[in-house]
């Protein structure tokens, strides 16, 4: 059951902001403005310093290569999606990119998506706050690779698992944490360039781990989590209101008076999901949102909602936009 935080220095660890570490003062920052523009709605993620080639060449984190320019340039492998090197190149980019390496100029039209990751992450950190919730160990379904369950991380007391379908994307973020950040490549034009990373002393935030399994057959653990975030997959899976019913179910997944974030652009494809199963399908006058609420609204307390857009880079002149709508519950 959630407990209100304890104010005692050992618990309240991942409540403290981060430090950066000390060697910053070497590297070329970008995109570390005020942690949120209003009135561009441009929030800066704090998890990621970018260096200078001389920087990265001595720095073990940077120098940490996760994909290589040359695997860009390959025609498409017949992979599962979000196995293929693109794919990854571009949820690398959104998870810990700076805002520059996204957009590369200040007043791109896009801007205002920047940092889904990092707002994902704020937005239940909010309703912990205002519930009173204390959210002591957290489940990222969904995790690809990694960046929500890292800003995750920095809060949240003691541990964040992160679970997703791809073995490559699970793997992904397995060699960040272990690097404590890396180097990566994205597409520019015809050719690509390199984006290195770090991540904050993992001294200073929960433990992480990542695990591949099933968003939809979750094997949950004794006693459950206090907080399971849902990040845009149900409207991947075969059968979403089986999915949504783990976490109401049974108390392996999700403590009773926990917290559970659903995120979903409700974005419907037949090749995943059989349109008789789409939320909202039943009822031609109700939506997905709708829907999603009249399934929960019996044994959750809808603590939050807000809409959070993200953006995913092809290359620097075409983006796939997308608008998440971000519920957060509170298990009865």
């Amino acid at each position: 059951m959630c407990t209100s935080p304890s104010t005692s220095s050992s618990s309240t660890r991942g409540w403290r902001s981060w430090r950066r570490d000390s060697t910053t003062s070497t590297t070329l920052r970008r995109g570390h403005g005020p942690p949120c523009d209003g009135e561009r709605g441009r929030c800066d993620m704090p998890t990621t310093t970018i260096t200078t080639d001389e920087t990265a060449s001595t720095d073990g984190a940077l120098g940490h290569i996760l994909l290589h320019g040359d695997e860009l340039l390959r025609a498409e492998s017949p992979d599962p999606q979000y196995d293929r090197p693109r794919e990854l190149s571009r949820y690398l980019l959104m998870h810990y990119g700076s805002f520059e390496d996204t957009f590369e100029r200040p007043d791109h039209p896009l801007a205002g998506a920047y940092g889904y990751a990092h707002r994902l992450s704020e937005a239940l950190r909010a309703a912990a706050e205002l519930t009173g919730c204390r959210v002591r160990d957290a489940l990222d379904v969904g995790c690809n690779v990694g960046g929500v369950s890292h800003e995750l991380a920095r809060w949240v007391e003691d541990s964040v698992v992160g679970v997703d379908l791809s073995p490559r994307a699970v793997e992904v973020a397995r060699r960040v944490t272990d690097a404590g950040g890396g180097s990566f490549s994205v597409v520019k034009g015809a050719g690509t360039r390199t984006v290195r990373f770090r991540l904050p002393d993992r001294r200073e935030r929960a433990e992480l781990r990542f695990e591949t399994g099933d968003g939809e057959a979750l094997a949950g653990r004794p006693g459950g989590y206090d907080a399971v975030l849902v990040s845009n997959i149900l409207d991947r899976v075969a059968d979403p209101a089986a999915c949504l019913a783990q976490f109401h179910d049974s108390e392996r997944i999700l403590r009773a008076g926990g917290l559970l974030v659903i995120a979903c652009p409700w974005s419907w494809y037949p090749e995943y999901t059989d349109p008789a199963a789409w939320f909202g399908a039943d009822r031609p006058d109700h939506s997905s949102e709708h829907a999603l609420k009249a399934a929960l609204r019996d044994r959750f307390t809808l603590v939050a909602e807000s809409e959070q857009a993200g953006v995913l880079c092809q290359n620097p002149r075409e983006y796939d936009y997308f608008e998440s709508h971000v519920t957060i519950w509170q298990h009865r």
